[in-house]
């Protein structure tokens, strides 16, 4: 299912485009996501672990497309990417009807109303979609700003799994939170 981009004014008075994502985007994708990574404390993953050649994100963006049940998009400012938000389907047909979210943000772009503008998109995207009923994610419990933005988008809570994310051995829970978007189950 395509996915029309879109342009959105942030509270920072700059205009951003959200739109799939290309595989001629691997490169400024990968770079970004490095950035961000390494800028951020609720990202599971560390820089150093990003070990994707540009032929290997090239792949992983047109896994995508061949995906219909799953969207990849990305937030672009004057030709460069500047976050990026993924809905990955389930392959197995038990839980075909769900997919998980994923997404990062540059630091300077953070707080601006990028991250509300990209799960709108994937939100309203999902909705439209035939297969996809329950969306989720997963985020660290201290990560506050972000609980409240998926509190804010609808998202509720599902369960805290104690000490799942462990870093330079001090320990962090991790909350699982859901969206249907054909209403209510």
């Amino acid at each position: 299912m395509k996915f029309n981009a879109r342009e959105v004014l942030l509270k920072n008075n700059r205009s951003v485009i959200i739109r799939t994502a290309r595989t001629s985007d691997a490169e400024n994708l990968l770079n970004t996501a490095r950035l961000y990574i390494a800028d951020s404390e609720y990202i599971p993953k560390l820089a150093e672990e990003i070990k994707l050649t540009i032929e290997q994100e090239e792949e992983w963006i047109n896994s995508y497309s061949e995906n219909e049940d799953s969207l990849l998009l990305v937030a672009e400012y004057q030709g460069q990417i500047i976050g990026n938000i993924d809905l990955t389907s389930n392959r197995r047909k038990i839980m075909a009807h769900t997919a998980v979210i994923g997404m990062g943000i540059l630091k300077e772009w953070r707080n601006t109303g990028l991250g509300t503008a990209m799960l709108t998109s994937i939100i309203e995207w999902a909705k439209q979609n035939k297969t996809l009923e329950l969306i989720w994610l997963e985020v660290y419990t201290e990560n506050t700003l972000g609980v409240s933005l998926y509190k804010k988008m609808g998202f509720k809570e599902n369960g805290v799994v104690k000490g799942f994310f462990k870093q330079d051995g001090r320990y962090y829970d991790k909350l699982t939170m859901t969206l249907n978007v054909k209403g209510d189950k």
